[in-house]
């Protein structure tokens, strides 16, 4: 017992010194600070904010070498210390990408406006010829232009007023400068404020940005770097629930809101599809690649509604899975969504849809989707419609589904399927919306361009009325032969007259119109060319029962002009390689605090070990 408050004391004694000589050194430099202060009584309270560091809400006056500073696009951000920056460079082409989006969103908002403006004053402007009768001189002079184009003369051409004038005047879409006409932005998970930021600092045509966080450290850091970057005229930086935030929006909605959560945003879809106005864009990101791609299907179910599988073709699945879970949120309030950009890149999808409120457009819903009986043993897929739609001219007319015919084994190689889903079955796309996209981006403004350039290329290409995909590698290893090469195996498909094109989601895919059985015929034919090791096969195995077939005479793998797509041909950086070691979603954010927090903290925390000492 003597020994052991021996030791404590020891140690309170090495604690006490340790502080008093702390104390011994800071004292002089304390001195000379408070001297400092009185020979500048006279300092401007600017000038003292400036020398004292110090942060307030009314005005944040920053000290740039107490922060460590990241640039992205036309914008920085502060963090307190570098080892507290929550910042992901992969996922700058996530913000890019966004950035992009917005430009065309707040382009085409604008256009929208002087279009319904133009219909208006053509409307007023008969109503007014039928109201106002029609003077003797104006009639001969209407009856004298109307004759003027038979006889070969030139019109003559009215002179603009002042009215007209002001009509051909259009909206500066200035980035930075604020819009009386423009969108309405909201960031509902916004953390260091970085995109929102981006969109003040690089899109024009903007009304207002607001940027929502539920830390109040995030919150404070989001002041910080508003007016760091000066876009407080823009930026409204907002604290609290998101899901409130959005479910109090629903009288006065936004025209964009941008949703990145860490993981899952199943718990902020409900308010999210509330949030947007009528013809808005909601733009989500899901990080839980794990769950969407079949890692825990009963997870996915919890999160999304439907059940997951792992295949080759599971990012896109992910991608369909989302779009319905989004779909059945906005289908609960007469909403319906129309994809314009599905994207899965890196460790993460990215959807952009544009919501419309239709009572009617609402009950095609249920033709959209759509269930995958995936087989256990070739990956072969079959969709299963929860629903059936025929049209007699206009009006849709709705039945109950009919079962696929041996729906529980695969017809291919015998083996059982699994039922998964539901998906979206539509297209996952707006071709017009890609294409004008693609045309919008600017090499000198986005530092992933050349990446944005061939993804969008691929997305060109797709078949858009071909959901999921097989895999070339998939195919070739289930009847244990070496890969084809992909221009041989697209060569036969178009030579036999099927529609082929490739994925964004993953390099070796092989998206077709084709049936199966027809599929695994051309994986017989190449197997007649290069042979497998039969004896080898297991009986009972996949590759033994789909190679029982005999290979047809019909696929022919002569190269086709066709087969090589334009983002190939061109060498556009379609698929990136990884772009750092240990790359991938980073840990869930820390809270911020600033670094005059950070200062005081530690403050406290030497007095209060001073204070245990002495006792």
């Amino acid at each position: 017992m003597k020994s052991i408050l021996f030791k404590n004391l020891q140690y309170h004694r090495k604690l006490l010194l340790t502080n008093l000589n702390y104390l011994s050194r800071s004292a002089p430099l304390k001195m000379a600070s408070t001297q400092e202060d009185a020979c500048d009584g006279d300092m401007k309270t600017e000038d003292k904010l400036k020398a004292s560091n110090i942060v307030t809400r009314s005005e944040v006056v920053v000290d740039r070498n107490a922060y460590t500073i990241v640039k992205e696009g036309q914008a920085e951000v502060l963090f307190p210390s570098s080892k507290d920056v929550f910042y992901n460079p992969v996922q700058e082409f996530n913000r890019d990408l966004s950035v992009s989006v917005l430009r065309i969103l707040a382009t085409r908002h604008q256009e929208q406006l002087r279009e319904k403006e133009e219909k208006l004053r053509s409307k007023q402007a008969k109503l007014d010829l039928k109201q106002k009768p029609l003077t003797v001189c104006e009639g001969l002079e209407l009856e004298q232009q109307e004759k003027q184009p038979d006889q070969g003369v030139v019109e003559q051409q009215p002179v603009p007023s002042d009215d007209s004038m002001k009509r051909d005047e259009e909206p500066q879409l200035t980035p930075g400068v604020k819009c009386e006409t423009g969108l309405r932005v909201l960031e509902a998970l916004a953390a260091s404020g970085l995109r929102s930021c981006r969109f003040a600092r690089e899109v024009g045509g903007l009304h207002q940005v607001v940027a929502n966080d539920l830390s109040p450290a995030a919150v404070e850091a989001m002041r910080r770097n508003v007016e760091h970057n000066g876009v407080e005229g823009l930026v409204e930086p907002h604290q609290g629930d998101a899901s409130l935030l959005m479910y109090g929006a629903r009288r006065e909605r936004f025209d964009v809101v941008d949703l990145d959560p860490y993981g899952s945003p199943a718990v902020f879809l409900d308010s999210a599809v509330q949030a947007v106005s009528d013809g808005g864009v909601l733009q989500v990101t899901c990080t839980d690649m794990a769950i969407l791609c079949g890692n825990a299907p009963e997870t996915c179910h919890a999160k999304y509604g439907a059940v997951s599988v792992r295949s080759k073709m599971c990012h896109e699945m992910a991608l369909r899975i989302a779009l319905q879970c989004v779909e059945t949120h906005a289908n609960r309030y007469g909403r319906y969504i129309e994809p314009l950009l599905s994207i899965s890149v890196d460790f993460y999808i990215r959807l952009f849809v544009r919501l419309r409120s239709s009572a009617a457009k609402v009950k095609l819903s249920a033709s959209k989707m759509a269930y995958a009986l995936v087989c256990s043993g070739c990956d072969s897929w079959r969709l299963q419609p929860k629903c059936r739609v025929t049209w007699n001219g206009t009006n849709p007319k709705f039945s109950l589904a009919v079962p696929l015919p041996n729906g529980d084994k695969c017809p291919h190689c015998g083996f059982a399927t699994h039922l998964c889903g539901p998906l979206w079955s539509a297209p996952i796309h707006d071709a017009g919306f890609v294409a004008m996209l693609r045309d919008s981006l600017q090499e000198d403004e986005l530092a992933t361009y050349k990446r944005m350039v061939g993804v969008l290329s691929v997305i060109s290409e797709e078949l858009p009325d071909v959901p999921l995909y097989y895999d070339a590698g998939r195919l070739a290893s289930t009847c244990r032969l070496s890969v084809p090469p992909m221009l041989d195996l697209r060569s036969a498909f178009l030579n036999a007259g099927h529609r082929v094109s490739g994925s964004h989601c993953n390099a070796s895919a092989v998206k077709t119109d084709a049936p199966a059985e027809f599929v695994w015929s051309v994986v017989r034919a190449w197997e007649a060319l290069n042979p497998a090791r039969r004896a080898s096969l297991a009986a009972g195995s996949p590759a033994a029962a789909l190679l029982a077939v005999p290979a047809p005479d019909d696929v022919s793998f002569a190269r086709h002009p066709l087969a090589n797509p334009e983002s190939r041909r061109l060498q556009l950086r379609r698929f990136q390689q990884n772009p750092q070691s240990h790359w991938g979603p980073k840990a869930r954010a820390k809270t911020s605090i600033s670094h005059e927090a950070m200062q005081a903290k530690q403050s406290r925390n030497r007095t209060r070990c001073f204070d245990i000492a002495v006792l």
